[in-house]
């Protein structure tokens, strides 16, 4: 089954953190630089699987300051864009230096906040902190036990991107533990949950609407963030209202899964949906 507007993947990290090296191992591909800053960059992963394929939306974001960067999208008009992620993928170069783990620990932190001011308690997206080589050596040495701890504190899962085969446990790790972690989480977004038949129509108009202002929002955000002018921020609403598609009721999926498959793609309500940054 194919799954419309699926939520989101928000992939994001440090300057350098190696992003879009880490999308290229997962979808094969990643979108060009089109500055020295990955920070706006969007691409799109054709994920098929036995029981639903869908084209997932990335969007790419850089925290070249961590305060900042939780200041702003813990405001009221980001809670839009966070409502509409379906993952966080957090990347992060293995650390030299001590100190280099509590910029680690304050990022972890700043999006569990996030999250938390978006959702509450009740967000079920899942959160991996990925470790991506490092090109400096030696560097920090900790256990994968350490990392798993740290990370679990603020509610993420540690991937060892260099990684490769099976654990103990027979399971997979690496790039193939992150794929697998995103193939079974639930992308169906609830955001029509409740609309009749024939009522599409009508719901469109309105959508449409709530789009363009939620996307009005959401550009003067990153423009706070990373100091663009209030003047460069027309072009962006232009493009993205013409990219903007009519809205479809998404049906319930799973109904023939078994039951444990049919939990973890139970539909999640959102208020509205976005298309692109």
């Amino acid at each position: 089954m194919e799954i419309e507007h699926p939520r989101r993947i928000l992939a994001l990290g440090t300057p350098n953190s190696g992003v879009l090296h880490l999308l290229k191992d997962l979808t094969g591909s990643a979108p060009d630089l089109v500055s020295d800053s990955t920070a706006g960059l969007t691409h799109t992963w054709r994920l098929e699987t036995r029981y639903y394929t869908a084209s997932l939306p990335i969007w790419i974001d850089e925290i070249p300051h961590v305060s900042e960067w939780r200041e702003e999208f813990v405001k009221p008009e980001a809670r839009e864009v966070v409502s509409v992620l379906g993952a966080w993928v957090y990347c992060f170069r293995k650390p030299v230096k001590e100190e280099h783990t509590d910029v680690i620990k304050q990022t972890l932190q700043a999006i569990a906040d996030v999250v938390e001011k978006a959702c509450g308690y009740s967000s079920d997206a899942v959160c991996l902190a990925v470790a991506m080589p490092q090109s400096t050596t030696p560097y920090l040495e900790k256990s994968f036990e350490e990392w798993e701890e740290l990370c679990m504190e603020f509610g993420f899962e540690y991937v060892d991107a260099e990684a490769k085969g099976r654990n103990d446990f027979g399971e997979p790790v690496g790039v193939a533990r992150i794929k697998e972690a995103l193939e079974a989480n639930d992308w169906v977004d609830g955001g029509d949950a409740g609309l009749e038949d024939g009522d599409d129509g009508a719901f469109e108009n309105t959508f449409a609407a709530e789009e363009a202002e939620m996307g009005i929002e959401l550009f003067g955000m990153k423009g706070a963030i990373h100091g663009e002018e209030e003047d460069d921020e027309a072009p962006q609403v232009e493009e993205l209202e013409q990219m903007m598609q009519r809205m479809q009721a998404i049906k319930e999926i799973g109904a023939e899964m078994p039951e444990a498959e049919r939990k973890k793609f139970a539909a999640k309500t959102v208020s509205d949906l976005m298309q692109s940054f």
